[in-house]
């Protein structure tokens, strides 16, 4: 065991929520937030990214023997503690990057003209962006205070299943949300069209629109698919494709190379460079950046799937180690504390 003196400082990690307030009458939502309380478990709804991104965490932590303290709330901690704002309404991480040297990030800022003078204003050290693309822009803003860091995957959890028959030669993954912003209309359509011309079975799956509203159902599938066809127009890391390749399941990604959030255009951001997988090799599968391409693409991937070139596992075992993930935000933390 570890002389007292040589315990590693704890953690202290913000995912903050905003208050919650009345809806009907005063006070109501205290049994509101009793009765979610109670349906939680019944309700199914898969975690979204960002509350993926403070459990994994939070686990990779546990992993390396890191003691963290989770926040939901703008708690000060004591002095001289390592400090990390994941997310958060912009008031709360005020009141905590105001107090403290910290790292912010990577849910705080949607887009980095949202609070531009956020180092003038705080002591906030680093900002993390989870990927090179998403950093690009707000390297202009930001400076030298940007950081890249993904978080780790539970690859223990998500092995590949030998197990399990493979019943489904793709799992269509439909995270298409702004389909006005696409530069071909119909792409879910007309991708699955090509698939089915070939007699490929397969089977679709939405984002957040999970079997009976469990992540464990997308999982499941998984375990019985060959392949995913990846349809989403931007990510920054993508947990779910980044666990299909852990389970050792190589994606056939569609990835436009732009920014397609509509948003963008609010801030300035109508023409820029994105990507839709962020984190991949060769050893991943394939991606094709437009429907002209899908047939040829689609045929290259078959064959290299068939002669076994595809290593997604070792891929996300090489970049996605939970306890390595963590070791990198904490050397992160240690480094604005101490001001390095």
């Amino acid at each position: 065991m570890l002389r007292p003196s040589l315990m590693p400082t704890t953690v202290h990690l913000y995912d903050l929520k905003p208050p919650d307030r009345p809806r009907w009458v005063s006070g109501d939502q205290y049994p509101r937030a009793l009765v979610r309380s109670l349906l939680s478990p019944w309700r199914g709804r898969p975690p979204g990214g960002l509350a993926k991104v403070t459990t994994n965490l939070g686990l990779g932590l546990s992993q390396i023997g890191q003691p963290f303290v989770l926040h939901s709330q703008p708690d000060l901690p004591p002095a001289g503690s390592l400090v990390g704002i994941l997310h958060g309404p912009h008031d709360q991480v005020r009141r905590v990057a105001g107090s403290t040297r910290c790292v912010t990030g990577v849910g705080v800022l949607d887009f980095p003209d949202q609070w531009p003078t956020m180092f003038a204003d705080t002591q906030a050290v680093f900002h993390l962006q989870a990927c090179q693309w998403a950093a690009d822009y707000y390297r202009p803003y930001f400076g030298d205070h940007l950081r890249i860091w993904p978080v780790g995957i539970e690859t223990e959890r998500h092995r590949p299943r030998p197990d399990v028959t493979k019943e489904f030669d793709f799992l269509v993954y439909d995270k298409l949300r702004w389909p006005a912003e696409h530069p071909e209309p119909d792409l879910l359509e007309r991708t699955l069209a090509e698939i089915k011309r070939r007699n490929l079975k397969h089977m679709v799956i939405g984002y957040g629109r999970y079997p009976k509203g469990r992540e464990n159902s997308y999982h499941a599938l998984l375990a019985r698919s060959r392949a995913v066809l990846f349809l989403c127009e931007n990510e920054t890391q993508g947990l779910a494709y980044n666990e299909a390749l852990s389970m050792d399941i190589p994606l056939l990604a569609w990835d436009p190379g732009r920014w397609l959030d509509p948003n963008r255009h609010q801030h300035g951001l109508s023409n820029c460079p994105a990507t839709s997988v962020p984190y991949f090799d060769g050893r991943c599968g394939e991606k094709f950046a437009d429907l002209a391409h899908l047939p040829s693409t689609l045929d290259l991937f078959l064959e290299r799937q068939r002669s076994g070139c595809y290593r997604p596992r070792e891929f996300v075992l090489e970049n996605f180690d939970l306890g390595q993930c963590a070791q990198k935000y904490v050397r992160l933390l240690n480094q604005a504390r101490d001001g390095i």
